[in-house]
């Protein structure tokens, strides 16, 4: 390493910065009035700004600008320690980002400089990654009720099989009895349907990994999909920006999972409604292998927020003429595959679902 001369206010200034470039964060340098002094590749990125110089501008504005957000957002970071979580828009059809934003307050005894600096830190994996413990959680919960009342009502349903079959006989000269004894017939076996769905969902399959070409499956995936939203007057697009062709995977389950995800996107949107398919890399980060990313982007009604907590959960719905299981299956596979699944809202509208799936096969 090359010396350093304390003495030489240039150098420590240059030191400095090559610091603040080097530093995973975000950080964004202020003076006491909130002039920018210096801004990393880092924060820039984060915040999706241009190269140019935006020195002795506001932070605050350069924040605003970034992040999409009033000036109110900020108002928390008053002083050292202070923190405001937010969501920063995605570009280019990406996700929106959780940043967590710490303000430090900083006097430097050599370079005669006293204010503030901002360090962001992307936690948006791991915000999907506790949202999905949770959901994780109640989907357990769910199987072992799944699981009980299956095995509980069973035995009950055979039971009343059984007699209706006896009665069936002895009511076969009974025209109008007949009828309604058939009635019965049907609703105990469509209750045993129903619990033929519980007993599934208790006993969901697991991934038999094998290379799955990404560009084929999903586009076989719109394929399926543009014949549906051809019915509704709907336009489903797709744009890759992945580099690796496969990536390991159960072809039968992420299947399921681009259809139910493209299917729950459809019929969200009235007509003239765009279903957008987008892939691109996700580097490694700490405790998260290399990822493929892929987003289902639509341009309906949107999700209540009453509900986001809710969509994953197996039987829950907002739709006429639907089980529920939809959205719960796609849970499961991500799950399965040791990825990770976020819902959030899109700018102007509709519901942007994001999916992590790792580029090498993960093992419990």
């Amino acid at each position: 390493m090359t010396k350093l001369s304390l003495d030489n206010a240039g150098e420590l200034r240059d030191f400095l910065f090559t610091i603040i470039e080097s530093l995973p964060a975000g950080i964004l340098l202020a003076d006491r009035a909130g002039g920018l002094l210096a801004m990393n590749q880092r924060a820039r990125l984060m915040l999706g700004l241009p190269s140019g110089s935006l020195l002795g501008k506001s932070c605050w504005d350069i924040l605003q600008q970034g992040v999409g957000a009033t000036l109110a957002t900020f108002a928390s970071l008053r002083k050292s320690g202070d923190r405001v979580i937010c969501e920063v828009a995605g570009r280019q059809g990406a996700g929106s980002r959780t940043v967590n934003i710490v303000r430090n307050d900083l006097q430097s005894p050599f370079l005669h400089l006293s204010g503030f600096f901002l360090s962001m830190e992307d936690m948006t994996d791991l915000v999907m990654l506790e949202a999905q413990v949770e959901r994780q959680k109640r989907f357990v919960a769910m199987q072992e009720l799944a699981l009980n009342l299956s095995q509980e009502l069973r035995n009950p349903l055979g039971s009343l099989e059984l007699y209706t079959s006896l009665l069936r006989r002895d009511l076969e000269h009974d025209p109008d009895s007949a009828r309604v004894l058939e009635q019965m017939t049907q609703a105990v076996r469509t209750m045993d349907h129903l619990l033929g769905n519980y007993v599934t969902l208790a006993n969901l399959p697991r991934p038999c990994y094998a290379p799955v070409a990404v560009r084929g499956w999903l586009e076989d995936a719109a394929a399926k999909l543009r014949v549906l939203a051809g019915e509704g007057g709907c336009e489903v697009r797709c744009r890759f920006a992945h580099t690796g062709e496969t990536i390991p995977g159960d072809a039968v389950l992420l299947r399921q999972l681009a259809m139910n995800l493209g299917l729950n996107g459809l019929e969200a949107m009235d007509q003239n409604g765009v279903l957008d398919i987008a892939t691109r890399e996700r580097p490694a980060a700490p405790g998260m292998p290399a990822c493929l990313e892929i987003s289902f982007s639509d341009t309906g009604v949107g999700i209540a927020a009453a509900h986001l907590e809710k969509i994953f959960d197996p039987f829950f719905t907002t739709k006429n003429r639907a089980n529920g299981l939809g959205l719960a299956i796609v849970h499961h596979v991500v799950e399965a595959h040791h990825g990770l699944l976020r819902v959030n809202g899109r700018a102007g509208g509709g519901t942007v679902f994001t999916v992590l799936l790792p580029r090498v096969v993960v093992t419990d």
